[in-house]
C-alpha cells in the first residue's frame, strides 16, 4: 500500500479545480479510495463548470464558450529559458507554478484546453529540468487590465519526461 499525504477537507478545498482533478486520478490509480472519496465530495460542491468561462475562473469575451475558441494550430509546448528555478513555486507534490511569462492569453487558454505542455529549460540548447502539462494558469495583478500580452504563471502538472528546445519565439520562449 502507498502511503499517502494526510489531506484535510480544508486543504483541498483551497485547491483549484484542474489540481483537485489530477489529485483524485492519481489517488484512483494508486488505490487510495478515501482521498479519492474527498476530493470527489469537494468537487460535487463546486457544481458543474459555469459555460463560458475560462480555466482562470473569468468569464471569455463576448459571450463566446471556449471551446469555440481552440482551433488546430493552437501551441502544443511553451519553452522557457529560466534558470535556477527563477519564479517557481512548488503547489503540492508533483505540481509546480512557473514565473510569469509574457505571452497572449488566448494562446494559453487554447493551451490550457488542448493539454499543451511546458517545459523549463538553463538554456536553448539543453533539455529541459522541469516539464509537465499545463492545467491552468493565472494573470499578473499588474497586467490584469492589458488586452493581449500578459504576464501569464502556468500551473504545471510536472512529468520526468524533458523536452529538447522546441518552436520560434523571442531569445528566451519558444512556441512549438
Amino acid at each position: 500500500m502507498i502511503k499517502t499525504p494526510d489531506w484535510s477537507i480544508d486543504r483541498l478545498r483551497a485547491m483549484e479545480t484542474p489540481q483537485l482533478k489530477q489529485l483524485l486520478a492519481n489517488a484512483e490509480k494508486r488505490g487510495a479510495s478515501d482521498l479519492a472519496a474527498q476530493c470527489e465530495e469537494v468537487l460535487a460542491e463546486r457544481g458543474p463548470a459555469i459555460r463560458g468561462a475560462t480555466s482562470s475562473g473569468r468569464t471569455s469575451s463576448g459571450g463566446a464558450t471556449v471551446a469555440k475558441r481552440v482551433t488546430r494550430n493552437g501551441v502544443s509546448a511553451f519553452h522557457f529559458v529560466c534558470e535556477n528555478d527563477r519564479g517557481v513555486s512548488m503547489d503540492g507534490e508533483g505540481f509546480f507554478w512557473t514565473g510569469f511569462w509574457i505571452v497572449p492569453e488566448d494562446e494559453v487558454i487554447r493551451a490550457v484546453k488542448s493539454g499543451a505542455r511546458l517545459a523549463l529549460h538553463k538554456s536553448r540548447t539543453e533539455p529541459s529540468y522541469r516539464q509537465g502539462k499545463i492545467l491552468d494558469y493565472r494573470i499578473s495583478p499588474e497586467d490584469a487590465g492589458k488586452k493581449r500580452n500578459v504576464g501569464i504563471e502556468f500551473l504545471v502538472a510536472a512529468d520526468d519526461a524533458a523536452l529538447a528546445w522546441s518552436g520560434e519565439g523571442a531569445d528566451e520562449k519558444g512556441y512549438r
